[in-house]
């Protein structure tokens, strides 16, 4: 692990990796171009075991790195956490590019909420459906948030330190909504804020390999029965 300490950090960034060794440099370098000063918040890569180059390449600019066997976006993400010095936490992954103001952005809103978080966009526009599904997602996201039934997507997440444990992080087990199982969850700790700030560009990848339409029911699945469906399930056939 590689671990650069500092004090004063407000606020942990943390990025669950798994073979992104051609994304993860950029996203890095976005965290790093933040309008808050950089010691204030630390960078943190949590990695599933890559067998590329990710975690060499995130060893040269985060500020520390830990590596995990079990290969989870819940669990690499909790793993991460647990190595965190602030007292929020923020979650992206490794294809998603932050605004300038992200972190800003976040700490502002965890200040008076315990969970947070902002607009999203794809970055690939070369989808007219795909492009519509995610101006859709952006206002089921700001809408759910603002009825207190938050719906919040793990690229772009952020949340108290303390309330993230006590909550029960996210779920460790197989499963698609790992992300909308914990923000529910933490909609019964306090506010839960959605800051224009927080602005992400995600890559729409999932949804090119996946039809649209199958991640759509596996969110509705779990919101009606809290069942989720497992990652097989959701790629099965595809």
């Amino acid at each position: 692990m590689k671990s650069k300490k500092s004090s004063g950090i407000i606020a942990s960034i943390i990025i669950p990796t798994l073979n992104e060794e051609k994304r993860i440099a950029n996203t890095i370098s976005l965290l790093k171009k933040q309008t808050i000063p950089k010691n204030k918040y630390e960078i943190i890569v949590s990695d599933s075991s890559s067998n590329d180059n990710t975690v060499r390449v995130a060893k040269k600019i985060a500020d520390k790195v830990v590596v995990c066997k079990r290969q989870s976006a819940g669990f690499g993400r909790d793993y991460g956490a647990a190595f965190a010095e602030g007292k929020y936490l923020g979650f992206v992954d490794a294809d998603t590019r932050v605004s300038n103001t992200w972190v800003e952005g976040l700490i502002e809103s965890l200040d008076d909420g315990v969970a947070c978080t902002g607009t999203l966009e794809n970055i690939e526009k070369d989808s007219v459906k795909i492009n519509t599904f995610y101006k859709v997602w952006n206002f089921q996201t700001r809408f759910s948030c603002a009825i207190k039934i938050p719906i919040i997507p793990g690229f772009n997440f952020g949340v108290r330190k303390k309330e993230f444990f006590d909550a029960g992080c996210f779920p460790q087990k197989n499963m698609v909504c790992e992300d909308m199982d914990l923000s529910l969850r933490l909609a019964k700790f306090g506010r839960i804020v959605f800051s224009p700030k927080m602005k992400v560009l995600t890559s729409a990848r999932r949804q090119k390999e996946i039809p649209i339409h199958r991640h759509i029911s596996s969110g509705i699945k779990y919101y009606f029965t809290r069942n989720s469906m497992t990652w097989n399930e959701y790629r099965k056939d595809f």
